[in-house]
C-alpha cells in the first residue's frame, strides 16, 4: 500500500472512535439537524457503488461500510457533542501560530529552493523553466504542506488562518496583521490562484468582524497597502518579477474562456441533460475523454462535476448539507461575532468552483467546525439564564427551552 497521508490515518482512526463513542455516549449523543442530509448522501453513495460494481470489486463490507463517508458522520456528531474548554483552544490557537510562521518562512525559501523539504515533487520535474528548482511561477509550491496533498494548503492550511484571524479579531487582539500579511506570503506564492482568492475572503472576514466603517476603512486600506509593500520588496529582493508572474501564472490563459474551468461548462452541458436526475455515478470513459480535449483530467468544476455524477438527486442531498452547515456557522458568527469558522467554510465552497473535492475532511475544516461548538457553547454560557437550570427542573428545561442554536 506504501506511505499514506495522515488524512488517510485520521479518517480510519475516527471511523473507529466514532463507532466507541457512540457506543459509550449511547442515546445521550445528538445528532446536529443540519447532518441528516449528509447522511441521506452516504445511504445515496452506498447504492451508487452496488450500481457500479462495488459489490463485486470490494465486497459487501467495503461498499456498505464507506469510511471517508462515515468519518465525516462520526467527526461531526463527536465534535457537536463535546464541550471544548478553555486550556485546550489556547493550546490550539497557538499551534497554528507557529504553523503559519514556519508555513511563511518555507513558502519564501522555497522561492530560493524549489527542492526544500521536496514540496510538492511531482510537479518540480524540471521540465520548464529553471531544470533545478522547477519554474518559479508555474509550480505549485506546498510550503509545509507538501508531504501531504498538493492542495491541502488551499482546504486545510486558509481555513486554519481564518480560525486564527476569526479568534484574533474576537478578542480584539491588535497585531492580527502580523499573521494576515505571513499567511499571505504563502497564499501569493503558493502559486495555486484559488488559495490567493481564498486569502481575499479572509482579508473580507477583517471588514465584517471589525464592523468598519469609512473612516476605519480608509485606516485598512492603508495598513493592507503598507502589508503589501513589505511583502513586494521581500519578494522583488528573492527575485521574483511580478510582470512575470502576472503573464505566466495568474493570467496565463489570457482570457478566461481559454481556462479549463471555462470549458468545462460545455463538457458539463454535453453529459449532464441525458441523467438529470441520477448522474453516472461517477466519471466514465467518454466523460474523462471530453475533458482532455479541452486540456483537463475531469470537470474541473466541484460542483458541475458532481451534477453531471451524480445527478439532481445526489447534488440535493450534498449542497442541501453544505447549505445548512454554512447556515449553522453563519448564525454562530452573527450572534458571537467570530467569523473564522464561517469564512474557512466559504474558501471550502469557493475551492469547489476550482477544483474536484466533495469531502470536507480535511483537518482545517474540522478545527473551524470545533470552534464553532466552542464560541457557539461560550455565547449559551453568557446568554442562558442559569437560573433556570436547578435541580428537580434541569431535564424539563434541557427538553423544552429554546435557544438560538435550538433546544438547550
Amino acid at each position: 500500500m506504501g506511505l499514506m497521508s495522515i488524512t488517510y490515518y485520521f479518517t480510519q482512526i475516527t471511523f473507529f472512535y466514532g463507532i466507541i463513542f457512540i457506543i459509550v455516549k449511547g442515546k445521550t449523543v445528538k445528532i446536529p439537524s443540519f447532518l441528516y442530509l449528509f447522511i441521506l448522501y452516504s445511504v445515496y453513495q452506498t447504492i451508487w457503488s452496488f450500481a457500479n460494481g462495488g459489490f463485486e470489486r470490494r465486497g459487501l463490507f467495503q461498499v456498505l461500510v464507506n469510511k471517508d463517508l462515515a468519518a465525516i458522520i462520526f467527526i461531526i456528531m463527536i465534535i457537536y457533542n463535546t464541550d471544548f474548554n478553555e486550556k485546550f483552544i489556547k493550546k490550539s490557537i497557538l499551534i497554528i501560530k507557529i504553523t503559519v510562521i514556519i508555513a511563511a518562512l518555507v513558502s519564501l525559501i522555497q522561492v530560493v529552493d524549489f527542492s526544500f523539504m521536496d514540496s510538492n515533487s511531482i510537479w518540480a520535474n524540471g521540465a520548464v523553466g529553471n531544470t533545478l528548482f522547477g519554474d518559479l511561477y508555474l509550480d505549485r509550491r506546498g510550503s509545509i504542506f507538501g508531504y501531504i496533498n498538493q492542495n491541502e494548503i488551499g482546504l486545510s492550511y486558509m481555513p486554519l488562518l481564518s480560525v486564527l484571524i476569526g479568534v484574533m479579531l474576537y478578542k480584539r487582539y491588535r497585531f492580527y496583521y502580523v499573521f494576515l500579511l505571513l499567511g499571505g506570503i504563502s497564499a501569493v506564492l503558493c502559486n495555486a490562484r484559488y488559495v490567493m482568492i481564498a486569502f481575499v475572503l479572509i482579508i473580507l472576514q477583517v471588514l465584517i468582524a471589525q464592523k468598519i466603517k469609512i473612516k476605519g476603512l480608509l485606516k485598512f486600506l492603508i495598513l493592507i497597502s503598507i502589508s503589501g509593500l513589505l511583502l513586494t520588496q521581500i519578494l522583488l529582493y528573492l527575485g521574483y518579477n511580478f510582470h512575470d508572474w502576472y503573464n505566466t501564472r495568474l493570467f496565463a490563459e489570457g482570457s478566461i474562456k481559454e481556462t479549463t474551468r471555462y470549458k468545462a461548462i460545455g463538457t458539463f452541458l454535453m453529459f449532464f441533460p441525458q441523467h438529470v436526475l441520477f448522474g453516472y455515478g461517477g466519471p466514465t470513459e467518454e466523460m474523462v475523454a471530453a475533458s482532455n480535449d479541452v486540456g483537463s483530467s475531469q470537470i474541473h468544476v466541484g460542483y458541475l462535476a458532481h451534477l453531471t455524477y451524480f445527478g439532481i438527486i445526489g447534488s440535493f442531498f450534498l449542497f442541501g448539507f453544505w447549505f445548512l452547515l454554512a447556515k449553522k456557522l453563519y448564525k454562530t458568527a452573527r450572534l458571537t461575532n467570530y467569523w473564522g469558522s464561517f469564512f474557512a467554510f466559504l474558501i471550502f465552497l469557493w475551492a469547489n468552483v476550482a477544483l474536484v473535492y466533495f469531502s470536507i475532511f480535511f483537518y482545517g475544516i474540522i478545527f473551524a467546525l470545533v470552534l464553532d461548538k466552542y464560541y457557539q457553547d461560550m455565547y449559551l454560557l453568557k446568554n442562558v439564564n442559569s437560573n433556570f437550570i436547578k435541580e428537580g427542573n434541569q431535564a424539563y428545561v434541557k427538553k423544552n427551552f429554546k435557544t438560538p442554536f435550538g433546544p438547550l
